[in-house]
């Protein structure tokens, strides 16, 4: 391939977007190979059409304008990126945007040194993005890719020169991931995400030397002595799919001496897309387990454990969640229409959480639906603060799963957002209780995030299977609750569960707020109201109904 002397002057940044729409070209070409690739996290066959709907959206907001500066295209490439990602594979690779816009900065000319820089940038974001990044997937070639990209600058900056080797080293990098993750190994694949930025990167260098077509399909880069026919991972994926993938199981691990290479490897042997991750006499596992007593009980042998939490991921189907992403949510119709001085949005989902939202509120506050297992997106976010009634927006994510896009709001509008660390519904209304008209910005901002670490939240749900945790078998139907993501109680009836939670935790507690689900009854409502009172008679109870789906009691412990 020829190496001409290609910089892209700020006045003529149109091959920067040609080389966009070439990715796009390129990921289209290649989407159903990417989609049978993906195994990881969970095969749900989707990081192609999430990475192709992402560049979609950036290309759509492309400008028209030829004479466009290079570095004005490149932010408004990144935001693009971000509020269009779809999928963690559309996050990650929204990583990549926004290192490229920081990477030319005032730049006038993109060269092979700005294009080593935005992807080391887009490998240090992509892991501090993640709580616990996993080698073998696309984080790691970026990484690698960054690494010969910083050696290739170094010794010729021109930008083809740089691409060029870029574009191998992805190649290999992707080939190398079997190794690095054992179900990618076991599922005889490589890193889907990854294969999608090596096919991102063909396309860009084909653009940029002028070779067509832009978008060409790319052999699979397989391990050695291994092939990759397409037909045998689509079957293995449709079979994923059928599977009854049981429980997310997550929970820490205290020890002194901790070895986290044999406890990886222990969960591999046990359960399905292993995560582990540790540092000086802590470990975290994440693991998909049928029976995640399994997981705790292999746990347990290395150590303490704490902060478990488990998740039935067959009511989290990856169908449901891309039919969410696509319809999307947008703010209740109650919401406040005359300006106010300070408007609150928060996350909620369930409709008497969403009235006592709006009550709490001060007549403020609007609504945004979402929660477990349908998590808004940064662009339904950023609509919803757009649509509050004033230029002052406290944020409410009320769930740690919408912390993350909730924090990259603020940087993507004009107003003055605040976002409060609400790690759940119940520590987000008891925030809005703080709420003052009287107050400013940063001083109910102060208010609503120093009462967060006096809030204790827990959960009553009922296992959809049997299984066994901490030596006691629960029978589909039976209950469990959980506190500050503990397990703390196991019983056949939610009151029952919900009362021993309490006992377990009402120390030193002044008040406590139940929040009943929408499989409760104004009967049982009522029933668990007497018991509770005539239970705990030294500490005040309220039970309001929520409405919220999954959950029989969501609780606030003050």
């Amino acid at each position: 391939m020829s190496r001409s002397n290609t910089n892209i002057p700020s006045g003529t940044s149109s091959r920067l977007t040609d080389m966009i729409r070439a990715t796009t070209k390129a990921i289209e070409a290649n989407r159903d190979t990417i989609n049978a690739l993906n195994v990881f996290p969970v095969p749900d066959g989707d990081t192609g059409t999430n990475m192709l709907l992402t560049l979609r959206s950036v290309v759509d907001d492309l400008p028209t304008n030829s004479t466009e500066s290079a570095n004005n295209v490149a932010k408004t490439i990144a935001r693009s990126a971000l509020l269009g990602a779809r999928g963690n594979s559309g996050l990650i690779l929204a990583q990549y945007f926004k290192g490229l816009a920081e990477a030319i900065g005032d730049a006038t000319e993109l060269t092979g040194e700005h294009f080593a820089r935005s992807i080391r940038l887009a490998s240090d974001n992509a892991y501090k993005a993640l709580p616990n990044p996993v080698e073998g997937t696309m984080l790691t070639v970026y990484r690698e890719c960054a690494e010969v990209a910083e050696q290739s600058a170094n010794a010729d900056n021109d930008l083809v020169s740089v691409m060029s080797d870029v574009a191998t080293e992805a190649i290999e990098s992707v080939r190398r991931t079997p190794s690095l993750l054992p179900v990618l190994k076991e599922a005889e694949v490589v890193d889907s995400g990854g294969f999608g930025f090596a096919v991102m990167l063909d396309g860009a260098l084909r653009a940029l030397t002028g070779e067509n077509p832009a978008g060409r399909t790319i052999p699979v880069p397989m391990p050695t002595g291994t092939n990759f026919s397409g037909m045998v991972k689509t079957d293995f994926v449709d079979a994923s799919e059928e599977t009854d993938w049981g429980y997310c199981t997550v929970f820490a691990i205290h020890a002194e001496n901790i070895d986290i290479d044999k406890l990886r490897n222990h969960m591999d042997q046990i359960g399905r897309s292993p995560v582990v991750d540790g540092t000086n006499g802590l470990a975290k596992v994440h693991v998909h387990m049928e029976d995640p007593g399994k997981a705790l009980s292999a746990g347990i042998k290395y150590g303490e454990l704490s902060n478990i939490e488990i998740a039935n991921m067959d009511d989290q189907t990856s169908d449901w969640a891309a039919d969410r992403r696509e319809s999307g949510h947008s703010p209740q119709d109650n919401q406040p229409q005359e300006q106010v001085e300070i408007a609150v949005v928060a996350v909620a989902v369930g409709q008497g959480l969403s009235d006592l939202i709006i009550s709490a509120g001060l007549g403020a506050t609007s609504v945004l639906e979402g929660g477990d297992t349908m998590n808004p997106s940064v662009s339904e976010l950023l609509k919803a603060v757009e649509s509050a009634p004033s230029n002052n927006v406290i944020l409410l994510p009320n769930n740690k799963n919408v912390l993350p896009a909730a924090l990259e709001v603020p940087a993507l509008t004009k107003k003055e957002v605040r976002v409060i660390p609400t790690r759940s519904v119940q520590t987000g209304v008891a925030a809005l209780l703080e709420f003052s008209t009287q107050l400013n910005l940063d001083e109910n901002t102060e208010a609503m995030t120093d009462i967060l670490g006096d809030v204790g939240d827990g959960r009553v749900c009922q296992a959809t299977r049997d299984v066994t945790i901490h030596g006691h078998k629960i029978v589909k139907g039976m209950s469990f609750a959980t506190f500050d993501d503990d397990i703390v109680a196991v019983g056949r009836e939610p009151l029952f569960v919900l009362s021993k939670m309490i006992e377990a935790k009402i120390e030193g507690a002044d008040i406590i707020t139940v929040y009943t689900g929408e499989s409760v009854t104004p009967e049982q409502a009522e029933s668990t109201t007497e018991t509770l009172e005539s239970k705990f008679d030294n500490v005040e109870f309220e039970v309001v109904y929520g409405g919220q789906p999954h959950y029989d009691y969501l609780v606030a412990v003050e």
